[in-house]
């Protein structure tokens, strides 16, 4: 009896387990971190915030090419004086996409993050390592091949936002 009951409480976890994995292939990965390729202008409005004090506007560009045998996508991005570089990958073990995100003040976050191919876009979760209680989220909506808008909102463990940019990128 206990057997069964065990079996029947596994059964729908496995199912909700499979229905949130994002299984695909390497091919179909490939296919997507392909979007990001190429040299593009940005183009950012940073919302004032906890962390920015008045409302700003940026332009910039960024490069990105897939690196290490395909498997990962290198994306340098150029704003103002501030240089990032991002490394993103599939990660076929946890059937998620991986970034990371490198500043030149030395400063670094992690992201993880799900296609969804019925919006053409992909959500970006950042991983607090420090267990301060921020959540952020990063949504980039591939408008077309030469288009992406991008919504960054970070906030608080009491829901304050710390940070907010809308962005746009162009292909050149």
């Amino acid at each position: 009896m206990k057997k069964l009951i065990l079996i029947i409480m596994i059964i729908p976890l496995t199912g909700i387990g499979y229905l949130n994995a994002q299984e695909m292939s390497k091919n179909s990965a490939f296919d997507i971190l392909t979007k990001w390729e190429g040299k593009w202008t940005n183009k950012a409005v940073f919302e004032k915030s906890v962390w920015i004090t008045e409302r700003v506007e940026t332009r910039g560009t960024s490069e990105a090419n897939l690196i290490l045998s395909n498997n990962y996508l290198e994306i340098m991005v150029y704003n103002d004086n501030d240089t990032t570089k991002h490394l993103i990958c599939y990660d076929q073990i946890s059937n998620q996409f991986n970034r990371w995100e490198f500043k030149n003040d030395g400063s670094n976050t992690f992201w993880t993050g799900k296609w969804k191919k019925s919006e053409n876009s992909m959500t970006w979760n950042f991983i607090d390592f420090t267990n301060s209680g921020v959540n952020g989220k990063i949504i980039e909506n591939f408008k077309s091949d030469e288009m992406i808008r991008i919504r960054v909102d970070m906030k608080d463990k009491s829901g304050r936002s710390l940070l907010k940019i809308n962005s746009t990128k162009q292909k050149i």
